[in-house]
């Protein structure tokens, strides 16, 4: 049966345009880090509504390039019947894309939030105007959430349509509501692939460990940014890509991972907060001694796995920063050194932390739809195999296989593979 609003509504309005920034961003509203997965928000609170209703949505990185990415988003500001525009994390870009709207077009407007950035206010400028909000909890986007706050939406866009709803743009309250801007013509620049297409497909390449092709495609999206055609904020995301797949091409060629490194270098790896950019310098540390057997590189890669994981808890460089206190251990004990038993302890502590946390992971709401289920998974596993629980370990290898032969993710167990090699070693002396 044809909903008759949906009928409507595609005859009144064709297009929406979402500002709204690209992949996990960290937010710091609520005074502790959280990192906040935007395109979850985008596919589960806003694209289902206007696929419901028949109105074709996009954001920049889904669109067809065609000149800077600065005049693709004017121009889609300008032309869309409808822009909603996300201020979570109070991204400037965001701020801009708000500000530009608000001065081409009187009404239409819709501005969301997650609820963390409108308490105790959000921004001055923007705090008169309403703003929607919605929740990201510690697992995401839960189903819940989704349905309420697509229902809000739904109800918002069929009052624009019935002109239920005022003019949204201050700019306006003051010129001349009936007279649109002007815009002149330009002969428009080559057309170029998506740049979430071509994310996409780098993805895909490191996932099955084409590392020249995922290189060439890393390198293609940094020159996206470097030419004004991707917004400045997806640079470390990018870099740390190049940085893994340049290292893992030939992670037994110093002169390779001394490249990966250089490439991480600018994003000040001893500063940061980005628990991607620590477990990576942790990784490249790590390879190093393996290969040099200098301990500097040992403490380096303890280092950056165990700040990744004290700052946000963060899965990956927790089990990382156990296996090297174990590796530690394992080394002190060989040379007879006394603290070997102090360093197992804290590799024990450690382990027994990231496995509560990644437990909890698996069993929050959404884990089924995470991006990264494959590797808490194996996590899992790993921290089993330190405790000795054979039977436990067994099941989440299994889990984890299943779920990466599903993605066609052979990185992710080899990957695994790998490092239970390595472990093996380990508790081996470590039972002596």
């Amino acid at each position: 049966m044809t909903n008759t609003k949906t009928t409507s509504l595609m005859k009144t309005y064709n297009f929406c345009f979402v500002v709204i920034g690209f992949g996990t961003k960290p937010s710091y509203a609520t005074g502790v880090a959280r990192m906040l997965d935007l395109n979850q928000t985008y596919s589960k609170l806003i694209k289902p509504v206007f696929d419901e209703l028949g109105i074709k949505c996009q954001r920049a990185c889904d669109m067809n390039v065609s000149g800077s990415i600065d005049q693709v988003m004017i121009k889609a500001i300008n032309e869309s019947d409808i822009v909603i525009c996300d201020i979570t994390c109070l991204n400037a870009n965001a701020i801009w894309e708000l500000g530009v709207r608000h001065a081409l077009k009187k009404c239409h407007t819709i501005i969301i939030s997650d609820w963390a950035h409108l308490s105790p206010t959000p921004p001055f400028d923007v705090s008169h105007h309403v703003i929607q909000g919605y929740q990201h909890s510690p697992d995401g986007i839960t189903d819940e959430e989704a349905e309420r706050f697509k229902k809000v939406l739904k109800n918002i866009v069929e009052n624009l349509e019935n002109n239920l709803l005022p003019s949204d743009s201050p700019v306006y309250d003051i010129l001349d509501p009936n007279k649109d801007p002007m815009f002149g013509d330009k002969d428009p620049a080559p057309v170029m692939e998506p740049f979430s297409a071509l994310m996409a497909r780098a993805e895909a390449a490191k996932r099955k460990k084409d590392w020249k092709l995922a290189i060439s495609l890393f390198d293609t999206a940094k020159s996206y940014v470097d030419k004004n055609l991707a917004p400045k904020s997806d640079l470390p995301f990018i870099e740390c890509r190049r940085a893994l797949c340049t290292y893992k091409s030939d992670d037994k060629d110093m002169f390779m991972l001394a490249q990966a490194m250089a490439i991480l270098t600018p994003l000040a790896p001893k500063d940061t907060q980005d628990v991607e950019i620590l477990g990576l310098s942790g990784a490249i540390n790590k390879r190093i001694f393996e290969l040099n057997a200098n301990p500097k590189y040992l403490e380096e890669a303890i280092w950056y796995y165990d700040r990744g994981f004290s700052l946000k808890q963060d899965y990956y460089n927790g089990i990382n920063a156990a296996y090297m206190l174990y590796r530690k251990a394992s080394i002190q004990k060989a040379n007879a050194d006394d603290e070997w038993e102090d360093t197992r302890t804290d590799a024990d502590s450690t382990r027994n932390k990231v496995l509560k946390v990644s437990l909890a992971i698996e069993a929050g709401a959404g884990f089924a739809e995470q991006g990264d289920r494959v590797w808490v998974l194996f996590t899992i596993a790993e921290a089993y195999n330190y405790k000795g629980d054979t039977d436990k370990q067994t099941a989440y290898e299994q889990k984890a296989k299943a779920e990466a032969d599903a993605m066609d993710d052979s990185f992710a167990i080899s990957a695994y593979e790998d490092q239970k090699a390595k472990i093996e070693t380990i508790k081996q002396v470590l039972a002596q």
